[in-house]
């Protein structure tokens, strides 16, 4: 019976270990036997150094034992973005587009490509046949544009004006009218007005043979919108540290719910060990660090029943444990992946 496709996308701030625990949750699903892939879309690009992956664009696999497959992979808008102009392109259409000197504008400069592409490679990861997907997202507010950004393209796509300045730009454009003076309809010369004659032209141009590559964008866009909100097929999980716990699970649980995406976990990483037993002998010296660790520890116990006691009701709160400084690369997120498995009574 075939598996039906899991996307979990990972938010929070930046520096709590977003990255690592993204790579946690998708190692877990391998264990279980998914095809996984981690997808991180944050430009500080983490995952490469994390998991050791080599360079270049689309997916790698991580040597794992388990009886799935992990994969990983840094998004990368060139070849995202002309991956989708040779997939859904037609004939010259596409060599037409990705020679067109606003194709590498787009491509290089265009704000808010890392946004839109993301939507777009998630869509293709699910084509490929990947059965949990993993999304690392970029700190704080940048999560909310990996989904704002790509509904508002699909809404300004589908304008009547957008869709005939699309449609129609070529034909008036060598048309006798349209040589004879581009002022002719009131549409175009508000727009030259606007952003200038020169670039106009090849923003049109450009436009009226990529317009249905963009329009099939948007359709995927929006289904990638229902595929996100729909909690038999996604769910959200928050990432922070006990000093940003209550902060960060007020405002993220808060804009998930506003958008009306389901979110399932509230991850509190990197909380210390509880040890309510001095070690013995100490120095004078260690037992004031001994103290002071264990003050620290019950901040963070507290911190987690009161989460509990606030978020409880509506997501699984999780506690993962700091791991020993020596532990890094894959090693550390097979030590988080064991914390996720234990049950969410047997937290720290």
């Amino acid at each position: 019976m075939k598996r039906r496709p899991r996307v979990s996308i990972c938010v929070g701030t930046g520096g709590v270990g977003k990255t690592t625990v993204a790579s946690a949750l998708a190692l877990n699903a391998a264990k279980e036997g998914s095809r996984a892939l981690v997808l991180t879309i944050d430009p500080a690009r983490r995952l490469r150094s994390l998991l050791r992956l080599d360079e270049g664009p689309g997916e790698h696999k991580v040597p794992i034992e388990a009886k799935g497959e992990l994969w990983a992979a840094v998004l990368d808008v060139e070849h995202t973005l002309e991956s989708a102009v040779r997939t859904y392109g037609e004939g010259r259409q596409v060599e037409t587009v990705l020679q067109h000197p606003i194709y590498r504008m787009l491509v290089s400069s265009l704000a808010g490509m890392q946004e839109l592409m993301a939507v777009e490679y998630l869509d293709q990861a699910l084509r490929k046949g990947f059965e949990t997907i993993v999304v690392d997202t970029a700190p704080s507010r940048h999560a909310f544009e990996f989904l704002d950004k790509p509904e508002f393209f699909a809404d300004l796509v589908s304008l009547p004006l957008v869709r005939f300045v699309g449609r129609s730009y070529r034909l008036w454009a060598e048309s006798p009218l349209g040589r004879l003076g581009r002022r002719t309809f009131d549409v175009y010369a508000k727009l030259e007005e606007l952003v200038g004659a020169g670039v106009l032209s090849q923003i049109l141009d450009f436009y009226s043979v990529f317009r249905s590559i963009a329009e099939g964008y948007a359709a995927r866009a929006r289904a990638s919108a229902q595929l996100l909100r729909d909690p038999r097929t996604c769910g959200f999980s928050v990432v922070t540290v006990p000093a940003k716990a209550l902060r960060d699970g007020e405002y993220f649980l808060e804009e998930l719910s506003r958008r009306g995406y389901p979110t399932e976990r509230l991850i509190v990483n990197r909380v210390w060990r509880t040890v309510d037993v001095e070690p013995e002998p100490l120095a004078e010296s260690d037992r004031e660090i001994w103290r002071w660790y264990r003050s620290v520890s019950r901040e963070h116990e507290e911190v987690g029943a009161r989460l509990k006691q606030r978020f409880g009701s509506t997501v699984e709160v999780r506690c993962l444990p700091e791991t020993e400084s020596t532990t890094a690369g894959l090693p550390l997120v097979d030590a988080l992946c064991g914390a996720l498995r234990v049950a969410p009574q047997g937290e720290a």
